[in-house]
């Protein structure tokens, strides 16, 4: 079991990541709505991977905040989001650690990322 942050700015999204998160058997020790509320709960909290989604309310994006997660911990983080464009798969692959998963998310496809960053 993992502990993990979620980092999600739609409700209803947010309410179902942690219901899947649920049956996988994992502990979710936060979730937020924006980068800035991720780097304080990533610096408060001994996480095993964080979820992040890359459009986020607030100054900074998903990406973003992974850049700055990265100067201080090296926790696993999977993207998960409905933009697969270039330009975003090509921040993504900067950051050390990660994976992408891609929207709408399903049980399945979230147990196989999980286990692939966790491992």
């Amino acid at each position: 079991m993992a502990k993990i942050i979620v980092v999600e700015d739609e409700a209803i999204v947010a309410m179902a990541t942690k219901m899947m998160l649920a049956t996988l058997s994992h502990e979710i020790i936060s979730v937020v709505s924006m980068a800035e509320q991720a780097l304080d709960a990533v610096n408060n909290g001994e996480a095993d991977l964080i979820l992040m989604d890359i459009k986020l309310k607030g100054e900074m994006d998903g990406i973003h905040a992974a850049e700055e997660i990265r100067k201080s911990k090296n926790t696993p983080i999977l993207f998960v989001t409905g933009n697969s464009d270039a330009k975003t798969k090509l921040r993504i692959d900067k950051i050390s650690n990660s994976s992408i998963l891609q929207k709408p998310v399903m049980v399945e496809d979230l147990s196989h990322s999980l286990k692939l960053l966790l491992n």
